[in-house]
């Protein structure tokens, strides 16, 4: 802690801080997220079932990643 900084004025620092870069990464993963489903429909599936499969390969890669994260908070 700086010198002349109470407590609380610290913690509600940082928790703003804490906030803001929690916003910025849910921010960069949704546009990310969101740039993979623009694909998708950039390439213009043929069909119901082409489209289906496009978007269970997206749902199965979403997925890997949820799994990799939670190993990698676990470790």
């Amino acid at each position: 802690m700086k010198a002349g900084m109470d407590e609380a004025t610290w913690l509600k620092g940082m928790r703003k801080k804490v906030e803001e870069e929690m916003a910025k990464k849910e921010m960069e993963t949704i546009l990310y997220w969101k740039g993979e489903v623009e694909k998708i429909l950039a390439r213009r599936p043929e069909s119901l079932g082409t489209l289906q499969i496009e978007i269970q390969n997206l749902t199965q890669r979403m997925q890997n990643r949820i799994k990799t994260l939670k190993t990698s908070w676990q470790a």
